[in-house]
């Protein structure tokens, strides 16, 4: 039955399909689909392409538990009461293993991404009809775009990979063996690189969640910085610079829903509120355990909060009269009752925020806090893959990376002069690049970019060492073997049942 359930995975792509408007890209909830009758047209692909997307949501859904919570951004609200999210805390405290159900369902999420757009690939091969090249361009290159996505996600998570590229159509196909780190990466920049020969440019504001240029060559010259190949990364970066992108005058402007893929986004995830299973429930992770009431408006008994909790160490290092540290972290005041829950009273700014006497005050991540709500549990937030200023920062940093830290200044301080920060003007390549880092980590908090960004630059052991050594001090619940930080911890293991379905694969070193 184990061997079914992954055939079935692999042989079908799960693919979800509806009407499809072309000024919005709907995400279908799960289905059915009968491939008998489909593949017979140019809307069927232009469909299936839509299907393809909707993995996102289902890496985006727990992506923070292995990205942000990894660093030394999040912590997590313990529950002595609730044990149930040990799995969770095990991720934060490095004490995660390869039977975590987290990092699984990840692999499973960019694998079922990875399926729907091998089927569309290798159907797209094989057509009767007449297609528009126009239409065929824009088909591969979204659905090379997002293969290579998937599998960027996969690499930096898990290493070498099944490098799977055509429809799964019997057993022996389904079980290959791990490629090498190095091949998953030459086959992402080769399908990165046939995307941005054939998407369309972005139109701004873009039609809803697709892939364009600006995508492609963002993740592209990301792609190139992980390899630290700065110099190939530098022309995507400046390309994407004449694309029409800007800067919201404001910080917090970026994540309002009324400016969804709007002039700062490169690529969010979408969602929308409803009861069609296209809800993100983000905030709600966010907050306090409780009863929601005096915090979304709605009275629900969320029982499942208390992640991704602001960190100490992440409020000291704003520095003073930064914007972006009102519009990144509330304070939710309340009191424990006597069954030692949490109560809450009310939201409150975090600046210059001192708690009054006999008030427990809780942070939270206020970015993608936007009520009022409509139901519990469900809203509307969109989790931004990349931004604009996202893109400034990486041509910043390889530009200094390349010895041209003059040139880097000005893409730096477009960053810094938004958050109301005087402009950096040292151009001590070893000075600007920890000022690079700690604008990224600023800017880009709680958008998952902080655990890599600390792998990618060498910095993840010293840096996570140190801040495990004042988070044991700090929480007397953490077990003395956390935070154990060593290369082999930069991945997460193979998950065990993937091991137990393809015996061809082994684990990773150290698990």
């Amino acid at each position: 039955m184990k061997n079914s359930k992954y055939m079935l995975i692999l042989l079908t792509g799960a693919l979800s399909f509806g009407s499809c408007k072309k000024d919005f890209l709907e995400l279908f909830p799960e289905g059915q689909m009968n491939e008998g009758n489909f593949y017979k047209s140019t809307v069927d692909f232009q469909q299936a392409v839509v299907g393809a997307y909707t993995p996102l949501r289902d890496v985006a859904n727990i992506a923070f538990y292995m990205d942000e919570m990894r660093s030394d951004n999040a912590h997590y609200d313990y529950n002595s009461k609730d044990r149930g999210g040990l799995g969770y805390e095990q991720l934060a405290d490095f004490l995660d293993n390869s039977q975590n159900g987290v990092t699984a369902t990840r692999y499973q999420g960019d694998y079922n991404g990875i399926s729907r757009t091998n089927v569309i690939l290798d159907r797209l091969e094989k057509i009767t009809f007449t297609m528009a090249d126009a239409d065929r361009k824009q088909i591969v290159g979204e659905t090379k775009a997002l293969r290579a996505h998937y599998y960027f996600d996969l690499v930096r998570h898990y290493g070498g990979v099944p490098l799977h590229l055509h429809e799964v159509t019997e057993k022996s196909q389904a079980t290959l063996p791990r490629s090498t780190a190095e091949q998953v990466y030459a086959q992402i920049i080769a399908d990165f690189t046939d995307a941005l020969a054939n998407v369309a440019a972005p139109k701004l504001p873009q039609e809803t969640g697709r892939v364009t240029k600006g995508m492609v060559a963002t993740e592209l010259a990301h792609v190139y910085m992980t390899l630290k190949q700065f110099d190939k990364a530098i022309p995507l970066l400046q390309s994407v610079t004449t694309m029409g992108y800007s800067l919201w005058a404001n910080y917090e402007d970026a994540f309002k829903n009324e400016n969804k893929n709007n002039k700062e986004s490169i690529f969010e995830v979408q969602y929308k509120d409803g009861t069609d299973g296209q809800s993100s429930t983000f905030i709600y992770r966010f907050i306090p355990n409780g009863n929601t009431l005096n915090i979304t408006g709605i009275s629900y008994n969320d029982t499942n909060g208390g992640w991704n909790y602001p960190t100490d160490d992440l409020l000291a290092a704003y520095e003073p009269n930064d914007k972006r540290l009102d519009a990144t972290i509330g304070v939710i005041e309340g009191t424990y009752n006597a069954n030692t829950d949490f109560v809450a009273s009310k939201i409150v700014s975090i600046v210059n925020y001192k708690a009054p006497t006999g008030v427990i005050a809780k942070y939270f991540i206020r970015k993608y806090f936007h009520p009022p709500y409509l139901l519990a549990n469900n809203t509307k937030e969109n989790w931004p893959i990349y931004r604009y200023s996202n893109v400034l920062l990486m041509l910043a940093e390889c530009l200094n990376e390349t010895g041209q830290s003059a040139a880097a200044l000005p893409y730096l301080n477009q960053v810094r002069t938004r958050a109301g920060l005087a402009a950096t003007t040292t151009i001590d390549p070893a000075l600007l690049r920890p000022i690079i880092a700690h604008e990224r980590r600023i800017e880009l908090a709680f958008e998952n970019h902080r655990w890599l960004d600390l792998v990618r630059t060498d910095q993840a052991i010293p840096v996570l060492t140190a801040y495990g050594i004042k988070t044991k001090a700090q929480f007397g619940y953490i077990l003395p073997a956390a935070y154990n930080v060593t290369a082999a911890r930069f991945i997460y293991p193979i998950p065990f049942r993937e091991l137990q379905l393809n015996t061809a694969l082994v684990q990773s070193p150290g698990y």
